[in-house]
Protein backbone atom coordinates (compact mmCIF):
# COMPACT_ATOMS: atom_id res chain seq x y z
CA UNK A 1 0.00 0.00 0.00
CA UNK A 2 1.88 3.08 -1.51
CA UNK A 3 0.27 5.47 0.71
CA UNK A 4 -0.23 3.85 4.03
CA UNK A 5 3.84 3.94 3.06
CA UNK A 6 4.01 7.93 2.63
CA UNK A 7 1.86 8.37 5.55
CA UNK A 8 4.66 6.20 7.28
CA UNK A 9 7.07 8.24 6.57
CA UNK A 10 6.11 11.29 7.31
CA UNK A 11 4.28 10.39 10.19
CA UNK A 12 7.06 8.34 12.06
CA UNK A 13 10.27 10.26 10.78
CA UNK A 14 11.65 11.48 14.21
CA UNK A 15 13.65 13.98 12.77
CA UNK A 16 15.15 15.64 9.44
CA UNK A 17 18.68 15.40 9.70
CA UNK A 18 21.20 18.88 10.23
CA UNK A 19 22.21 19.49 6.60
CA UNK A 20 18.31 18.93 5.19
CA UNK A 21 17.39 21.60 8.36
CA UNK A 22 20.35 23.45 7.11
CA UNK A 23 18.86 23.34 3.17
CA UNK A 24 14.99 23.74 4.80
CA UNK A 25 16.44 26.87 6.59
CA UNK A 26 17.47 28.68 3.18
CA UNK A 27 14.11 27.87 1.60
CA UNK A 28 12.17 30.00 4.51
CA UNK A 29 14.86 32.70 3.61
CA UNK A 30 14.11 32.73 0.29
CA UNK A 31 10.90 32.46 0.45
CA UNK A 32 9.89 34.79 3.45
CA UNK A 33 11.69 37.59 1.12
CA UNK A 34 10.18 37.14 -1.81
CA UNK A 35 6.85 36.98 -0.20
CA UNK A 36 7.73 40.28 1.81
CA UNK A 37 8.57 42.22 -1.86
CA UNK A 38 5.47 40.29 -3.34
CA UNK A 39 2.88 42.28 -1.05
CA UNK A 40 3.48 45.50 -3.66
CA UNK A 41 1.89 43.68 -6.16
CA UNK A 42 -1.81 44.29 -6.81
CA UNK A 43 -3.00 41.14 -5.92
CA UNK A 44 -2.01 41.46 -2.18
CA UNK A 45 -4.31 43.87 -0.70
CA UNK A 46 -7.16 42.24 -2.39
CA UNK A 47 -5.73 38.98 -0.75
CA UNK A 48 -5.19 40.13 2.08
CA UNK A 49 -8.66 42.08 2.13
CA UNK A 50 -10.55 38.87 1.46
CA UNK A 51 -8.78 37.40 4.90
CA UNK A 52 -9.41 40.32 6.83
CA UNK A 53 -13.40 39.84 5.29
CA UNK A 54 -13.35 36.42 6.48
CA UNK A 55 -13.20 37.83 10.24
CA UNK A 56 -11.30 34.23 11.39
CA UNK A 57 -9.60 33.51 15.05
CA UNK A 58 -6.17 35.55 15.12
CA UNK A 59 -4.12 32.58 15.01
CA UNK A 60 -1.83 33.55 12.15
CA UNK A 61 0.42 36.23 10.68
CA UNK A 62 -0.20 37.83 7.18
CA UNK A 63 3.27 39.02 6.60
CA UNK A 64 3.49 42.21 5.51
CA UNK A 65 0.60 43.72 7.15
CA UNK A 66 -0.87 44.01 10.48
CA UNK A 67 -3.75 41.77 9.96
CA UNK A 68 -3.86 38.06 12.40
CA UNK A 69 -6.18 35.41 11.13
CA UNK A 70 -6.96 31.91 10.46
CA UNK A 71 -4.42 29.36 9.92
CA UNK A 72 -5.65 28.45 6.47
CA UNK A 73 -5.96 32.33 5.36
CA UNK A 74 -2.70 33.55 6.28
CA UNK A 75 -1.20 30.74 4.39
CA UNK A 76 -3.40 31.54 1.54
CA UNK A 77 -2.25 35.26 1.48
CA UNK A 78 1.41 34.36 2.42
CA UNK A 79 1.54 31.75 -0.54
CA UNK A 80 0.11 34.18 -3.18
CA UNK A 81 2.41 36.73 -2.67
CA UNK A 82 5.27 34.45 -1.92
CA UNK A 83 4.48 32.92 -5.72
CA UNK A 84 3.05 36.55 -7.91
CA UNK A 85 6.74 37.24 -8.86
CA UNK A 86 7.93 34.17 -10.06
CA UNK A 87 11.19 35.09 -7.51
CA UNK A 88 10.34 31.90 -5.86
CA UNK A 89 12.42 28.63 -5.99
CA UNK A 90 11.54 25.44 -8.10
CA UNK A 91 12.19 21.91 -7.78
CA UNK A 92 12.85 19.85 -10.72
CA UNK A 93 11.42 16.69 -9.37
CA UNK A 94 7.70 18.64 -8.69
CA UNK A 95 8.42 20.53 -12.01
CA UNK A 96 7.00 23.46 -9.91
CA UNK A 97 7.04 25.87 -7.41
CA UNK A 98 7.28 23.88 -3.74
CA UNK A 99 8.24 26.84 -1.21
CA UNK A 100 5.83 29.25 -1.89
CA UNK A 101 3.29 26.35 -0.50
CA UNK A 102 5.08 24.52 2.01
CA UNK A 103 6.67 27.17 4.01
CA UNK A 104 3.23 29.33 4.16
CA UNK A 105 1.39 25.77 5.67
CA UNK A 106 4.04 25.38 7.88
CA UNK A 107 4.60 28.38 9.15
CA UNK A 108 1.13 29.22 9.66
CA UNK A 109 0.71 26.23 11.32
CA UNK A 110 3.58 26.41 13.40
CA UNK A 111 2.58 29.77 14.64
CA UNK A 112 -1.05 28.41 15.78
CA UNK A 113 0.23 25.75 17.27
CA UNK A 114 3.67 27.23 18.89
CA UNK A 115 5.83 24.69 16.97
CA UNK A 116 9.56 25.04 17.51
CA UNK A 117 11.52 25.95 14.48
CA UNK A 118 13.36 22.50 14.24
CA UNK A 119 9.68 20.89 14.34
CA UNK A 120 8.46 23.18 11.11
CA UNK A 121 11.39 23.19 8.94
CA UNK A 122 11.49 18.84 9.22
CA UNK A 123 7.47 18.99 8.59
CA UNK A 124 8.43 21.31 4.97
CA UNK A 125 11.62 18.66 4.57
CA UNK A 126 8.99 15.72 4.94
CA UNK A 127 6.17 17.83 2.90
CA UNK A 128 8.60 18.20 -0.05
CA UNK A 129 9.80 14.56 -0.44
CA UNK A 130 6.20 13.52 -1.26
CA UNK A 131 5.93 16.26 -3.18
CA UNK A 132 9.08 15.11 -5.27
CA UNK A 133 7.48 11.40 -5.49
CA UNK A 134 3.96 11.67 -6.48
CA UNK A 135 5.00 14.26 -9.28
CA UNK A 136 7.72 12.08 -10.61
CA UNK A 137 5.19 9.33 -10.79
CA UNK A 138 2.74 11.81 -12.63
CA UNK A 139 5.67 12.22 -15.45
CA UNK A 140 6.02 14.92 -17.44
CA UNK A 141 2.48 14.38 -18.92
CA UNK A 142 0.69 15.65 -15.83
CA UNK A 143 2.66 19.20 -16.78
CA UNK A 144 2.33 19.18 -20.57
CA UNK A 145 -1.65 18.57 -20.43
CA UNK A 146 -2.31 21.73 -19.16
CA UNK A 147 -2.01 20.71 -15.26
CA UNK A 148 0.20 23.52 -12.53
CA UNK A 149 1.75 21.29 -10.33
CA UNK A 150 2.70 23.56 -7.89
CA UNK A 151 -0.80 23.37 -7.21
CA UNK A 152 -1.84 20.24 -8.13
CA UNK A 153 0.53 18.26 -6.92
CA UNK A 154 1.86 20.77 -3.82
CA UNK A 155 -1.65 20.47 -2.08
CA UNK A 156 -0.39 16.95 -1.41
CA UNK A 157 2.82 18.13 0.04
CA UNK A 158 0.57 20.84 2.48
CA UNK A 159 -1.38 18.07 3.90
CA UNK A 160 1.33 16.13 4.87
CA UNK A 161 3.48 19.08 6.26
CA UNK A 162 0.25 20.08 8.14
CA UNK A 163 -0.98 16.78 9.40
CA UNK A 164 3.05 16.12 10.51
CA UNK A 165 2.35 19.38 12.76
CA UNK A 166 -1.23 18.43 13.95
CA UNK A 167 0.13 15.33 14.93
CA UNK A 168 -2.19 13.40 12.85
CA UNK A 169 -1.48 9.64 13.01
CA UNK A 170 -0.86 7.32 9.77
CA UNK A 171 -4.49 6.46 9.29
CA UNK A 172 -5.02 10.30 9.71
CA UNK A 173 -2.55 11.09 7.13
CA UNK A 174 -3.95 8.56 4.49
CA UNK A 175 -7.22 10.34 5.18
CA UNK A 176 -5.55 13.68 4.75
CA UNK A 177 -3.66 12.48 1.35
CA UNK A 178 -7.43 11.08 -0.13
CA UNK A 179 -8.53 14.65 0.95
CA UNK A 180 -6.01 17.02 -0.91
CA UNK A 181 -6.45 14.63 -3.92
CA UNK A 182 -9.96 16.17 -3.96
CA UNK A 183 -8.58 19.40 -3.87
CA UNK A 184 -5.81 19.40 -6.74
CA UNK A 185 -6.87 21.80 -8.90
CA UNK A 186 -4.78 24.86 -11.02
CA UNK A 187 -4.39 25.14 -14.60
CA UNK A 188 -1.19 26.20 -17.05
CA UNK A 189 -3.94 28.48 -18.73
CA UNK A 190 -4.56 30.64 -15.90
CA UNK A 191 -0.63 31.94 -16.37
CA UNK A 192 0.49 35.97 -17.03
CA UNK A 193 -2.67 36.25 -14.80
CA UNK A 194 -3.18 36.61 -10.85
CA UNK A 195 -4.39 33.29 -10.79
CA UNK A 196 -1.04 31.51 -11.24
CA UNK A 197 -0.06 33.54 -7.82
CA UNK A 198 -3.52 32.17 -6.64
CA UNK A 199 -2.77 28.60 -7.22
CA UNK A 200 0.12 28.53 -4.79
CA UNK A 201 -1.91 29.73 -1.88
CA UNK A 202 -4.93 27.52 -2.98
CA UNK A 203 -2.83 25.12 -2.27
CA UNK A 204 -1.34 25.99 1.32
CA UNK A 205 -4.92 26.54 2.49
CA UNK A 206 -6.31 23.61 1.21
CA UNK A 207 -3.79 21.12 1.93
CA UNK A 208 -4.27 22.67 5.43
CA UNK A 209 -7.69 22.30 5.28
CA UNK A 210 -7.54 18.73 4.30
CA UNK A 211 -5.26 17.86 7.40
CA UNK A 212 -7.49 19.67 10.01
CA UNK A 213 -10.60 17.51 8.55
CA UNK A 214 -8.49 14.39 9.13
CA UNK A 215 -7.30 14.98 12.47
CA UNK A 216 -11.38 15.76 13.14
CA UNK A 217 -12.43 12.39 12.06
CA UNK A 218 -13.61 13.28 8.06
CA UNK A 219 -13.42 10.57 5.82
CA UNK A 220 -12.14 10.09 2.74
CA UNK A 221 -10.10 7.24 0.37
CA UNK A 222 -7.20 5.94 2.33
CA UNK A 223 -5.36 4.54 -0.42
CA UNK A 224 -5.98 7.33 -3.06
CA UNK A 225 -2.13 6.90 -4.56
CA UNK A 226 -3.16 3.10 -5.12
CA UNK A 227 -4.69 0.67 -7.46
CA UNK A 228 -7.37 1.20 -10.23
CA UNK A 229 -8.35 5.22 -10.42
CA UNK A 230 -5.72 6.62 -8.14
CA UNK A 231 -4.91 9.97 -8.18
CA UNK A 232 -1.66 8.62 -10.50
CA UNK A 233 -3.54 6.71 -12.43
CA UNK A 234 -6.15 9.49 -13.12
CA UNK A 235 -3.41 12.49 -13.59
CA UNK A 236 -0.53 10.71 -14.84
CA UNK A 237 1.14 11.05 -18.24
CA UNK A 238 2.69 7.81 -19.72
CA UNK A 239 6.22 8.39 -18.99
CA UNK A 240 5.72 8.82 -15.13
CA UNK A 241 8.02 6.70 -12.86
CA UNK A 242 6.60 3.86 -10.88
CA UNK A 243 5.53 5.27 -7.44
CA UNK A 244 6.34 1.82 -5.76
CA UNK A 245 10.11 2.50 -6.69
CA UNK A 246 10.22 6.10 -5.91
CA UNK A 247 8.17 5.38 -2.63
CA UNK A 248 11.11 2.57 -1.65
CA UNK A 249 13.78 5.20 -1.67
CA UNK A 250 11.38 8.06 -0.12
CA UNK A 251 14.06 10.02 2.09
CA UNK A 252 17.07 8.45 0.71
CA UNK A 253 18.24 10.76 -0.18
CA UNK A 254 15.88 13.69 1.12
CA UNK A 255 14.57 15.48 -1.66
CA UNK A 256 16.14 19.21 -0.55
CA UNK A 257 19.50 17.57 -0.65
CA UNK A 258 19.30 14.94 -3.93
CA UNK A 259 18.07 16.95 -6.73
CA UNK A 260 17.81 20.00 -4.29
CA UNK A 261 16.11 23.32 -4.54
CA UNK A 262 16.69 25.76 -7.91
CA UNK A 263 16.75 29.13 -6.18
CA UNK A 264 16.18 32.28 -8.77
CA UNK A 265 18.59 34.95 -9.17
CA UNK A 266 16.05 36.55 -11.83
CA UNK A 267 12.32 37.21 -11.24
CA UNK A 268 10.78 35.36 -14.24
CA UNK A 269 9.51 32.08 -15.48
CA UNK A 270 12.74 29.10 -14.54
CA UNK A 271 11.76 27.81 -18.23
CA UNK A 272 13.91 30.81 -20.05
CA UNK A 273 16.37 31.25 -17.59
CA UNK A 274 18.38 28.35 -19.81
CA UNK A 275 18.31 30.71 -22.93
CA UNK A 276 18.81 33.76 -21.12
CA UNK A 277 22.66 31.68 -19.13
CA UNK A 278 23.39 30.95 -23.59
CA UNK A 279 22.46 34.17 -24.65
CA UNK A 280 24.72 35.53 -22.12
CA UNK A 281 27.76 32.94 -22.71
CA UNK A 282 27.41 33.47 -26.27
CA UNK A 283 27.49 37.64 -26.14
CA UNK A 284 30.71 37.29 -23.37
CA UNK A 285 32.39 34.88 -25.41
CA UNK A 286 32.30 36.47 -28.71
CA UNK A 287 31.99 39.90 -28.01
CA UNK A 288 28.92 40.46 -29.59
CA UNK A 289 27.20 43.63 -29.01
CA UNK A 290 23.80 45.11 -28.75
CA UNK A 291 23.89 46.70 -32.23
CA UNK A 292 25.22 44.16 -33.85
CA UNK A 293 22.62 41.46 -33.24
CA UNK A 294 20.39 40.56 -36.54
CA UNK A 295 18.60 37.82 -35.56
CA UNK A 296 18.13 35.60 -32.33
CA UNK A 297 16.34 32.18 -32.70
CA UNK A 298 15.83 29.99 -29.08
CA UNK A 299 14.66 26.64 -29.58
CA UNK A 300 12.62 24.19 -26.98
CA UNK A 301 12.07 20.84 -26.94
CA UNK A 302 8.47 19.21 -26.72
CA UNK A 303 6.79 20.79 -23.01
CA UNK A 304 9.75 22.58 -21.74
CA UNK A 305 8.51 25.82 -22.69
CA UNK A 306 4.55 24.84 -22.09
CA UNK A 307 5.08 28.21 -19.30
CA UNK A 308 6.15 30.29 -21.59
CA UNK A 309 2.67 31.43 -23.00
CA UNK A 310 3.20 35.29 -24.28
CA UNK A 311 5.34 35.89 -27.49
CA UNK A 312 4.00 39.66 -27.11
CA UNK A 313 3.50 40.38 -23.76
CA UNK A 314 0.96 43.35 -22.84
CA UNK A 315 1.97 44.02 -19.30
CA UNK A 316 4.51 43.39 -16.26
CA UNK A 317 3.22 39.99 -15.14
CA UNK A 318 3.04 38.38 -18.67
CA UNK A 319 6.63 39.10 -19.69
CA UNK A 320 7.90 36.82 -16.71
CA UNK A 321 6.28 34.52 -18.89
CA UNK A 322 7.58 35.77 -22.40
CA UNK A 323 10.95 34.11 -23.60
CA UNK A 324 10.81 37.35 -26.05
CA UNK A 325 10.80 39.85 -23.57
CA UNK A 326 12.91 38.23 -20.97
CA UNK A 327 16.12 37.89 -23.26
CA UNK A 328 15.62 41.16 -25.07
CA UNK A 329 15.82 43.27 -21.65
CA UNK A 330 18.51 40.82 -20.06
CA UNK A 331 20.60 41.90 -23.12
CA UNK A 332 19.79 45.06 -22.75
CA UNK A 333 19.67 45.52 -19.01
CA UNK A 334 22.52 42.73 -18.34
CA UNK A 335 20.46 41.62 -15.55
CA UNK A 336 16.94 41.29 -14.70
CA UNK A 337 15.48 42.65 -11.95
CA UNK A 338 12.37 43.05 -10.15
CA UNK A 339 12.13 46.88 -11.84
CA UNK A 340 12.60 44.59 -15.16
CA UNK A 341 8.95 43.90 -15.14
CA UNK A 342 6.46 47.19 -14.85
CA UNK A 343 4.48 48.03 -17.91
CA UNK A 344 6.27 51.12 -18.82
CA UNK A 345 9.64 48.81 -18.87
CA UNK A 346 7.19 46.29 -21.03
CA UNK A 347 6.49 49.43 -23.28
CA UNK A 348 10.17 50.73 -24.16
CA UNK A 349 10.75 51.05 -27.86
CA UNK A 350 14.44 49.83 -27.34
CA UNK A 351 12.89 46.52 -25.86
CA UNK A 352 10.49 46.52 -28.54
CA UNK A 353 12.91 46.54 -31.71
CA UNK A 354 15.22 43.99 -30.21
CA UNK A 355 12.34 41.48 -29.50
CA UNK A 356 11.29 41.80 -33.30
CA UNK A 357 14.35 40.17 -33.82
CA UNK A 358 13.63 36.99 -31.36
CA UNK A 359 11.71 34.42 -32.57
CA UNK A 360 11.59 30.40 -31.29
CA UNK A 361 10.84 27.24 -32.32
CA UNK A 362 10.41 23.30 -31.80
CA UNK A 363 13.53 21.31 -31.46
CA UNK A 364 12.62 17.86 -32.31
CA UNK A 365 13.16 15.24 -29.87
CA UNK A 366 11.90 12.01 -29.09
CA UNK A 367 10.88 12.77 -25.23
CA UNK A 368 8.50 15.61 -23.48
CA UNK A 369 10.26 17.79 -20.95
CA UNK A 370 7.93 19.94 -18.77
CA UNK A 371 8.75 22.15 -16.04
CA UNK A 372 12.23 23.40 -15.01
CA UNK A 373 13.70 19.96 -17.21
CA UNK A 374 14.71 19.90 -20.55
CA UNK A 375 17.24 21.98 -22.49
CA UNK A 376 17.21 24.88 -24.84
CA UNK A 377 18.77 25.97 -28.07
CA UNK A 378 20.24 29.43 -28.86
CA UNK A 379 21.66 31.51 -31.43
CA UNK A 380 22.78 34.60 -32.34
CA UNK A 381 23.49 36.00 -35.99
CA UNK A 382 25.24 38.61 -36.87
CA UNK A 383 26.83 40.20 -39.76
CA UNK A 384 30.15 38.27 -38.63
CA UNK A 385 28.60 35.13 -38.48
CA UNK A 386 26.20 32.98 -36.31
CA UNK A 387 26.81 32.22 -33.26
CA UNK A 388 25.22 28.72 -31.69
CA UNK A 389 24.98 26.37 -28.15
CA UNK A 390 22.88 23.97 -26.75
CA UNK A 391 22.59 24.69 -22.67
CA UNK A 392 21.11 21.69 -20.35
CA UNK A 393 19.90 21.68 -17.47
CA UNK A 394 23.07 21.08 -15.56
CA UNK A 395 24.64 24.02 -17.04
CA UNK A 396 22.25 26.58 -15.28
CA UNK A 397 23.28 25.41 -11.89
CA UNK A 398 25.56 28.47 -11.01
CA UNK A 399 22.49 30.48 -11.96
CA UNK A 400 20.57 28.48 -8.54
CA UNK A 401 23.42 27.30 -6.27
CA UNK A 402 22.88 30.00 -3.78
CA UNK A 403 25.38 30.49 -0.75
CA UNK A 404 24.75 31.39 2.69
CA UNK A 405 25.79 34.57 2.18
CA UNK A 406 23.62 34.87 -1.34
CA UNK A 407 20.48 34.18 0.43
CA UNK A 408 20.57 36.81 2.71
CA UNK A 409 21.61 39.39 0.53
CA UNK A 410 18.78 38.56 -1.94
CA UNK A 411 16.40 38.60 1.22
CA UNK A 412 17.61 41.81 2.67
CA UNK A 413 16.71 43.49 -0.81
CA UNK A 414 13.48 41.80 -0.78
CA UNK A 415 12.16 42.39 2.76
CA UNK A 416 14.16 46.10 3.72
CA UNK A 417 11.49 47.59 0.48
CA UNK A 418 9.05 46.31 2.95
CA UNK A 419 9.60 46.25 6.25
CA UNK A 420 12.77 48.63 6.70
CA UNK A 421 16.65 47.39 7.23
CA UNK A 422 16.09 47.37 10.71
CA UNK A 423 12.95 44.71 10.96
CA UNK A 424 14.40 43.12 7.95
CA UNK A 425 17.78 42.51 9.92
CA UNK A 426 15.73 41.09 12.88
CA UNK A 427 13.64 38.54 10.74
CA UNK A 428 16.82 37.42 8.80
CA UNK A 429 18.18 36.78 12.30
CA UNK A 430 15.07 34.72 13.77
CA UNK A 431 14.96 32.80 10.23
CA UNK A 432 18.52 32.14 9.97
CA UNK A 433 18.63 30.89 13.61
CA UNK A 434 14.93 28.96 13.04
CA UNK A 435 16.40 25.60 14.05
CA UNK A 436 16.70 27.12 17.55
CA UNK A 437 13.76 28.43 17.88
CA UNK A 438 11.00 27.61 20.96
CA UNK A 439 8.68 29.20 19.15
CA UNK A 440 8.16 29.39 15.24
CA UNK A 441 5.73 32.88 15.54
CA UNK A 442 8.81 34.96 16.71
CA UNK A 443 9.85 34.67 12.78
CA UNK A 444 5.93 35.06 11.54
CA UNK A 445 5.25 37.50 13.67
CA UNK A 446 8.53 39.55 12.98
CA UNK A 447 7.12 39.75 9.34
CA UNK A 448 4.04 41.70 10.22
CA UNK A 449 4.05 45.07 9.08
CA UNK A 450 5.69 48.03 11.73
Amino acid sequence: MLTQKIAEFVVNTKEAPADVLHASTNALIDTLGVALVGTNEPIYPIARDWAAYVEAKPVATVWGSKLATSVGEAAFVNGTAGHVLDYDDTSPSLRGHPSTTLIPTVVAVGESLGSSGRDVLTAYALGLDVVGKIAKSLGNGHYTRGWHNTATVGVFSCAAAAGRLFGLNVDQMRIALGLAASESSGLIRNFGTMSKAFHAGHAARSGIHAAWLAKHGFTADPSILDGKDSFIGTYGGDDGQPLADLVAIIGKPWEIIKPGIQFKRWPCCYQVHRGIVGIRDLMIQNNIKVDEIEAIAIGFPPGSDAALIYDNPQSGLEGKFSAHYNVAAFILEGDLKLESYTDAMMKRPEVRSLMSKITRHLVPDTKSYAGTVGYTDVEIKTKRGSFKRRVQQEETRYAWIVTDEEHNEKFTKCATSIIGAERAKKLLGLARDCVNLPDIGEVSRAAAAA
